[in-house]
């Protein structure tokens, strides 16, 4: 199970994985970026020319979690005031019924773009990552209360969420303004996919007898795999012990992705409604990638009687009977991993990207500022994650522009962003964050921000 669990954190952390940080909300409106083609294909950048400098032209991250560092780890107290413990009450009490771990990166590889009269022709190539991890607040009540109020009953925890993807995307955008009211745009992509995980059936629940004594664990998982491992077999069931990576199978072709093809497009558009007031929506990652090369389909469907570690023992380290939070778990994962047996088989199969939908406005308070409001919904693991962000944009001078933003992601309402723009002959530095606050780490749900350098070349006078 432990090998398992590595490959499925090396998917998390292939190539690309970058602690920098995407703020795509806020930068939805940052005048004078030409990044905001990637938000919206219908926006035509203000210079006849520019080029990302390749690796830095938009690296990027968005993260957002279920809890904060603070709900799980805390500081003791009297003589152990110096010791980090685990807090599970406090954990149960900030977790939802439905709880997620989003994480969104980007690695800029080549960016350009062009005008050509009315039109505006884009091209890119960007490393991306998408994970989605999901699970039922219910697992952790039954950790946390144990089986005692749960006799005689079947105890319900629901399913696990897991979709990890790394793949190359090539794309080619066009944009044309229509007339001096209306621009339209869109963008096609070519994915290359690198690895994925994609858990598609998952279900668990926990019966415990009358008695208290014994409990029967029932698992049913279902999780589609490409990547490079190897592992042996004991009869019709895999060794957990013996997954483990192939080395040899880790080369160009599968960094490059070529393997596993997938398309894509991207649709915007801008509309001047009134002389003061703009209109924009756009829609993105609609499409989806073919996993034919390292493929594996493993599955379980299985019971078995358990008496195992019971972390409500984990909770007191003044209880006589106090175990370690880490201890229990790993003596529970120890006895589950030659129960919890799995069956293997190789086909190819399709996963959908996480499609992305903004709809927006913008106001012209005074020639150099505006105001703005943006709705997002992302399509995630059969989920909608909302985020709403209001926003004031400045241009003070051509050369500079900036924004601060108020967000609400995905319930978390503590998210001030901020972003900036500054030009130096051709060099244009640009960073975008929509959650400031996150730099207190332990405190906050969301994070998320884009740096990058740009070459600018002929002003266009519109």
């Amino acid at each position: 199970m432990k090998k398992l669990i590595t490959i499925i954190s090396f998917l998390v952390l292939l190539p690309g994985f970058v602690m920098a940080q995407d703020g795509n909300n806020t930068l939805y409106f940052l005048s004078n970026s030409p990044q905001r083609v990637k938000l919206n294909p219908a926006y035509q950048p203000e210079y006849k020319t520019y080029v990302g400098i390749p690796g830095l032209s938009g690296i990027s991250l968005n993260f957002s979690n279920a809890f904060k560092v603070d709900d799980l780890l805390r500081w003791g107290t009297g003589d152990k005031a110096d010791s980090v413990i685990y807090d599970v009450n406090r954990l149960h009490k900030a977790l939802r019924e439905k709880n997620s771990l989003v994480l969104n990166t980007e690695v800029p590889i080549l960016a350009i773009g062009f005008r050509i009269h009315s039109w505006y022709a884009t091209f890119d190539i960007t490393q991306k990552n998408d994970i989605v991890f999901s699970f039922n607040k219910d697992i952790i009540t039954f950790f946390k209360e144990g089986n005692a109020n749960y006799l005689g009953q079947t105890f319900d925890w629901g399913g696990l969420g897991l979709k990890v993807t790394a793949y190359n995307e090539i794309g080619f955008g066009l944009s044309k303004k229509v007339n001096d009211r209306l621009t339209v745009g869109g963008r096609f992509k070519v994915l290359f996919g690198i690895a994925n995980a994609d858990m598609t059936d998952s279900k668990m629940g926990v019966y415990s007898s009358p008695d208290g004594d014994t409990i029967r664990l029932s698992s049913r998982q279902n999780i589609r795999v490409s990547a490079p491992i190897k592992y042996t077999k004991d009869g019709e069931y895999v060794e957990w012990d013996n997954i483990e990576f192939d080395d040899d199978a880790v080369d160009a072709k599968f960094l490059i992705g070529t393997g596993n093809m997938g398309f894509g497009v991207d649709l915007g558009a801008q509309y001047k409604l009134m002389d003061k007031l703009t209109l924009y929506a756009s829609v993105l990652d609609l499409g989806f990638i073919r996993w034919e090369e390292n493929t594996y389909n493993f599955k379980q469907n299985t019971s078995f009687d358990w008496t195992g570690a019971d972390l409500s023992n984990s909770l007191n380290k003044d209880d006589p009977n106090y175990k370690d939070f880490g201890d229990a778990f790993e003596e529970m994962t120890d006895s589950l991993e030659n129960r919890f047996r799995l069956t293997d088989k190789q086909a190819a199969y399709t996963t959908m990207l996480n499609a992305k939908i903004y709809a927006g406005a913008t106001y012209q308070m005074r020639e150099w500022v505006n105001f703005g409001g943006l709705l997002k919904a992302s399509v995630m693991d059969g989920r909608l994650f909302p985020a709403v962000t209001l926003s004031a944009n400045l241009r003070p001078i051509r050369n500079i522009s900036a924004s601060v933003s108020y967000s609400m992601i995905n319930g978390d309402f503590a998210n001030i962003g901020a972003a900036l723009t500054a030009k130096f002959g051709p060099f244009q530095f640009f960073v975008v964050t929509d959650n400031v606050l996150a730099a207190n780490y332990t405190s906050t749900r969301t994070a998320s921000a884009r740096f990058g350098f740009n070459l600018l070349f002929g002003h266009y006078q519109r």
